[in-house]
Order: C-alpha cells, then structure tokens, then sequence
C-alpha cells in the first residue's frame, strides 16, 4: 500500500508518496501520524489518502515510524483543508500549527470532579440556561447576548461541566490571557474543574501535556486564546467563545484567519454546539441571527437587578482641558464618598506625534511610514520616542532633526500618560494608577493592581482597552471616556461599530453594587447616532440602523472582501508586480469589483514597501472558490511577500 502524506513544509500544497514499508498496513488509518525522511531530514507527516498503486516512476521511501496512539480525527482533517480553501492559506503551514505540542514521549493526566454544589443561579440565568438547549450532541450555533454584569460566564459554565461529566472535552476561547488568570481560578472554583490554560507563551513541556492529553481522548477543559483552536481535540463536546466581537481573534500575521469562524467550523464538523457570548455581539453575529442561522438567546438583566449606568454627553466643543469641567465635578464627588473614577482613552503613550513648532516636521519611524509616538515624558526619565508598528526606540530629545532647533518640539496629540499627568496636577492628593499593555510588567503585577482597585485602594484609575472588559470593579462609580471622536471618525467601514462596543464595554465597568453608576463621554459630535443610540440604550436600533448602512452601501456582511497586501524592499518591484496581478485579476474575474492598485496606508513598514489590492465579491459560493483557488496559484517572486486577508477587519 501506498500512503500519501501531507507534511508540514511550505512547498505550495504538495502532498509525498511513501510506502508503508514492515508496518503493518492495518494499523495505518487515514489521520495517522507516521515519521518520514523528506531531504535527508525527519519530518513528522500526516496520511491523507491510501493509494493500492500510482503513477509515479521514482522509487519511494518507506515511512519510518507510526504513531500508534496519535490520529488525527476527520473533524480535524476536514477543518484543516477548509480552512486552507477559505482563508487561502496553505494546508501544510495549518497542519504545523497542529503539530506544535507534538512529542513521541508522554503521560496521561487524569481530570478529576469534586462533587460540590455550582454557585446558583438567578431566575432570569435559568431561563437562559433552558434556551440554551445543548443536551443532544449536535451542531448549533448559539448567541449568548447579555449585558455587562448579567453572568453570561456562570451559565454558559453549567453547560461546560456537565458536557465534560459525559466524557467529553470542551474549550473556552478568551481575546486575551493575561486578563483571565484570576477569572480562572474563579471557575476552579465556584465549579470544581480543573482547567487548562492555553496560550503561545506556554512551558513547552506544559504544551506537549495539554497536545497529548487531548489527542488520547482526556476529558479537559481548556481556557485558551486563538492558539488554542490548533489543539488535536478527539472528543470535543463544546466551544465556547468568550467576547466573540473581540478583534484578538484576528490573526494578522503568518496564518491569516478569524479564530471565532475557525471555531464554528470546528464545532459543526465535530457535531458539537457552539455558544458566541458577549455583550455587543458583532455586526456579522447580529446578522446571522436575524437569518435564523444562529439561535440568539439574550439574558438583559444584571445580576441582582442592579441598573445599567446612565450615560451622559459632554459637549467638548467649548471646553479648554482635557478634562472638562463636568467630569472634574464627578471625580470630585467620588473623592468625598470614596468611590472611585475610571478613565478610559484608547491611545498608548503620551502623545501620539510630536511637531516642531518652527518647521512644522513631524517625528516619524525610520523603518515605517508613520508617526513615532512618545514615551515616559510624564516622568522626565528614560522618555523615548517609540514605533508602534515595528517596535523601533529611539531616545527622546527636544530637538527637531530637520532644522536643528532646540527646544521646538510640540506635543499636540493626547495618548494615556497624558490625561495621568493632568489628573495629577488636578487631584494630587488622591490614589491614582495609569494601566496599560506597556506599563503592566508581568500577570503577578496586574494581579497586584486589580487587587488593590477591588479593595477600593485606589481613587482614580487611568487606563486603556486592558481594562475596559471582563473586571468587577465594585466601587467603580463613574467611568470618563475620552477619545471617542478618533475612532468614530476612522476611515475604516466597521469605525461605527467599534465605536459602540468600545462605549458599551467600558460603560458596563461602572455601577456594579449597590449603586447607580454613570458615564460620561466627551465628544465634539454629541448628537452623533452611535452616540445617541448608546446614551438611550437602544442597542437593537444601533444593530438594525447599522445594517441597512452597510446594505445600501454593498459592504460586510452582504459583501465579502479579500485584501490583498503585496510587500517587498524594492518600490518598483512592489509597484510593477501589483500592477500586473491587478490585471491578471480583472482579466479573469471581470465580475467583481477591484480596486486598486495603491500604496497601502502604511506604505512603509519594517523597511518594506506596501501596495494594496481590495476585491470585493457578492455572496456567492462558487465564484468565490474559484477567485480563492485563482490566488492561492500565484506565483509571488521569491523578493516579494503576497499576504491574502479573507474578510479583513483591519486596513492600515
């Protein structure tokens, strides 16, 4: 018998014939992991086919081991070779992914059940619990739409013990890890289940644990970001994906692809249900529930009954500061009855560009087309000048390089260590913390802070999107949002919706006890709809007015867009062959819309050029396969990199 193996190697696709040698031929199923000699090296190798005879003149190798004890299901070669056709990625490089905590050496842990009683539930979470109907093992995608303090976590949990009581594995997707370790130990908890956390930062003894456990049938349950997903589950019994909206589950680099799709893929083609939790439900998620192909089950109460903080616009139009005179008001009064502030503003650093007053240049990044943005100048110690894009640091100083004056450079735009500064100037005397991904040094530290904010240690917290979900602040009262009109005002289609998950999220931070919360958003648009829709609470009426926009306008999710990003060193290269590859397109796919080609909006980045080819495409299946299949044979020459983004959600 002959056995043709896919191994992971990226050579466009191709699939090797190996003989099966002394093995025998029974104990080799289609998903068996089998060691070959590929080149004079080894190779871990999965078989696809079975062949009785080919037509192939060259004499073949024989496999060199197999794998008894690991095989990959048909689920999970079945939700490899979609994704590859979907996303126009090679198989091969999917497969790797698969292969990450693969080890010929390893043991079985078994999951142990303390049988104490889960926490209960409030009448309105039974109700949810009782819609979300996953007792037969089959596939179904449910919407956990619940508000911000509802509880979605504590019922969709329910469901994930008694799935694993049955013998089955489940996972739990997260955006982000380092905001869950706590959340963690609160499940280990209240529910008695020993999770595994899963993440590319991991041990890789841990890695190679979790790979072998799962590939061997173990009932578990992993917690995991996107990584996860590329995990050899044999039994899975439930996906769960925790804030489902989240642009985390994008991966933008080397596998492009939307892990939260990726994940019903592998629930339906494991026969298993699914349930997309969160409080703003993305545009795509709302439109697949009102086409009945999602079940949408919403749980519109907090826990305990406790109100919705109201929100409040603050017309910045006429204000001076950073901080307006409304919003000082209320930190003020938190001061006095010990309840504590958050400021939320969505931008890193100081300020995001520096200009010098004189020639009017702007600091920017050496490596990428862009703006470096300046850090620690609050402190007047090690401030540095910063690359968001490829990470370039340069030491700051009050020098203009173009026309070497001193002490020229003005700092216009307002980044998160800002508004601490200001805070500072205006409230010295109270407790303050300034949070973000670059001032949080370890998941210890973070620890440490959140501690201190629930124990009401803190008066005014300062902070970016890493706190604007998933943390119980019970003393929050009041919660300032800052930037808002940057991000409305995007060039990006989805800058709408954003806008309103961002405001959601965060307002749902404040008012948490015994108390009603409020939120204040500064804008120089107060009568702007996103606004209006989120200051009246009229959530539905945002999703719907959304809608028809993106209808009238032939844009996602009644169009599909494909991205193309051409990259290389040369301009002209960059420039010729995205030419060339626009025409190629047009000429075999005139049907479609194209545009382009142009210099990307970061034309430049990590010393790379940038053009930008965008196709947009009905709702057809089979054109698009063929436009999929069309791009995945191009020929790239070996000086440029041809990145394809199947549904892009980001367009710098």
């Amino acid at each position: 018998m002959i056995l043709e193996i896919l191994l992971p190697i990226p050579l466009n696709n191709k699939t090797f014939y190996y003989n099966t040698g002394n093995i025998d031929e029974k104990k080799i199923r289609l998903g068996s992991l089998v060691k070959v000699d590929f080149r004079k090296k080894n190779y871990v190798g999965l078989v696809i086919k079975k062949h009785k005879k080919i037509n192939f003149k060259k004499k073949l190798l024989n496999i060199k081991v197999l794998y008894n004890k690991l095989c990959f299901t048909n689920e999970l070669i079945q939700s490899m070779f979609f994704l590859s056709n979907y996303t126009c990625n090679q198989t091969s490089l999917i497969f790797k992914k698969f292969l990450t905590g693969f080890s010929e050496e390893n043991e079985i842990e078994d999951l142990n059940f303390k049988k104490i009683a889960s926490p209960k539930l409030s009448q309105d979470q039974k109700k949810t619990l009782e819609k979300l109907n996953t007792n037969e093992k089959t596939f179904k995608v449910f919407t956990l739409n619940g508000v911000t303090g509802s509880g979605k976590t504590r019922v969709y949990m329910y469901i994930v013990k008694e799935i694993l009581k049955n013998g089955f594995q489940c996972l739990v997707m997260v955006p982000e890890i380092i905001l869950t370790k706590e959340w963690v130990k609160e499940i280990e908890k209240n529910f008695s289940i020993s999770a595994e956390v899963f993440h590319s930062s991991i041990s890789i003894k841990r890695r190679r644990k979790i790979w072998f456990n799962l590939i061997s049938g173990v009932p578990m349950l992993i917690i995991g970001t996107r990584s996860s997903l590329f995990l050899p589950f044999q039994k899975l019994g439930m996906i769960v994906v925790d804030e489902e909206h989240d642009q985390s589950y994008k991966q933008e680099d080397q596998l492009i692809i939307n892990a939260r799709d990726f994940a019903i893929v592998r629930a339906k083609n494991s026969s298993c249900p699914i349930i997309l939790s969160s409080a703003t439900p993305s545009i795509e998620t709302i439109h697949n529930c009102k086409n009945k192909k999602f079940t949408e089950v919403k749980l519109l109460k907090r826990i305990s009954n406790i109100s919705m903080p109201k929100l409040h616009l603050i017309d910045m139009k006429n204000e001076k500061n950073l901080i307006s005179e409304k919003l000082e008001s209320v930190i003020k009064e938190n001061l006095k009855k010990n309840l504590q502030t958050m400021l939320f503003i969505n931008r890193r650093g100081y300020t995001s560009y520096v200009i010098c007053k004189k020639c009017n240049f702007i600091k920017s990044c050496p490596n990428c087309d862009v703006s470096l943005v300046l850090h620690n100048f609050m402190t007047k110690k090690e401030t540095f000048f910063l690359c968001h894009h490829c990470s370039h640091k340069e030491k700051f100083e009050n020098h203009c390089h173009n026309c070497h004056s001193k002490n020229s450079l003005q700092f216009p735009g307002e980044g998160i260590e800002k508004i601490f500064e200001e805070i500072s100037k205006k409230f010295p005397k109270s407790k303050k913390i300034v949070i973000s991904s670059d001032l949080i040094k370890n998941t210890n530290n973070l620890k440490k802070i959140l501690e201190n904010i629930t124990e009401n240690k803190i008066d005014i917290i300062v902070g970016t999107q890493i706190i604007s979900k998933g943390h119980n602040f019970p003393f929050l009262k009041s919660v300032g949002i800052l930037n808002i009109d940057s991000l409305l005002n995007d060039f990006d289609f989805r800058s709408f919706e954003k806008s309103f998950q961002q405001i959601v999220q965060v307002s749902g931070r404040a008012g948490r006890k015994d108390f009603i919360g409020n939120v204040l958003i500064q804008t120089i648009q107060p009568k702007h709809p996103v606004l209006k829709f989120c200051k009246d609470n009229k959530f539905e009426d945002f999703y719907n007015w959304e809608l028809k926009k993106r209808e009238i306008n032939n844009q996602p999710p009644f169009f599909n867009y494909i991205s193309l990003i051409i990259s290389g060193k040369k301009h002209p290269y960059v420039k010729n062959f995205s030419k060339s590859l626009f025409e190629s397109i047009k000429i075999s796919f005139g049907g479609c819309k194209i545009f382009g080609p142009a210099p990307a909006v970061i034309s430049l980045k990590n010393k790379k050029y940038r053009y930008r080819i965008l196709i947009k495409i009905e709702k057809n299946i089979a054109y698009q396969n063929d436009i999929k299949k069309f791009l995945k044979n191009i020929k790239v020459p070996p000086s440029l990199k041809l990145y394809i983004d199947v549904d892009p959600i980001s367009f710098l």
